[in-house]
């Protein structure tokens, strides 16, 4: 044992009688597994665009609300808000509008969801051209408005009804909230969204229109 003898279990894997040139050219199964399993593990990510594959889109990948739950809640929301009695009875004034904020009173991490959404309307109403939007922007560039829309729920306080009409010039503003139900079982997770926006009179404070979407997402395993 003292002369320096290596015990063979330590040794390099080669098999009886074979060079490590001849272990080279002639891989053990062994060692061919484990060289497949390097270059698994080591290959790189596999990256998609959705101009290139529509389909990437499509599926759902968690159970917040990605782009197709926006989208679906947006034309659901719009296309209610443009055939109401109050949109009528308004096309031919073009007043200001704005929207103050959509409320995240769900467990799940869907602010910033929320704040595309938000966004989205704005470019949808600017688009239809029956009001002259006031960009939230604007009114969260003023730190004591920002305050105050950071803190609005359902409803919003008479100072700041009183400070969107005079300060502003808005006739309506547009403010909502997303709600949830989550519940799960060994191997799933359930969680029911509601949306609701309503449309408020500054003038008045009078409710002129308000509309619920529902969204469910699921997942298993």
């Amino acid at each position: 044992m003292g002369t320096g003898h290596v015990p063979l279990s330590s040794s390099p894997s080669y098999r009886l009688g074979m060079t490590k040139e001849d272990h080279v050219r002639n891989p053990t199964p062994a060692l061919v597994a484990t060289l497949m399993l390097c270059l698994t593990a080591c290959s790189s990510p596999e990256y998609s665009r959705g101009s290139d594959d529509p389909s990437i889109d499509l599926p759902a990948m968690s159970t917040r609300l990605d782009r197709a739950d926006l989208e679906l809640a947006l034309g659901h929301w719009m296309e209610g808000f443009a055939n109401s009695e109050f949109v009528r009875d308004v096309r031919d004034e073009t007043p200001n509008i704005a929207i103050l904020r959509i409320a995240n009173d769900t467990s799940e991490h869907i602010s910033s969801a929320l704040d595309n959404l938000l966004n989205s309307v704005e470019t949808r109403l600017v688009a239809d051209g029956g009001f002259n939007v006031i960009d939230n922007s604007k009114l969260t560039a003023d730190a004591l408005m920002a305050e105050r829309l950071r803190d609005l729920g359902d409803s919003v306080d008479d100072k700041t009804v009183a400070a969107l009409g005079k300060e502003y010039g808005i006739h309506y503003f547009i403010n909502g909230r997303v709600g949830d139900t989550a519940e799960k079982t060994n191997d799933a997770r359930r969680v029911q969204y509601f949306l609701f926006m309503r449309v408020t009179d500054v003038a008045t404070r009078r409710i002129v229109f308000q509309d619920e979407v529902a969204v469910t997402k699921k997942v298993e395993g």
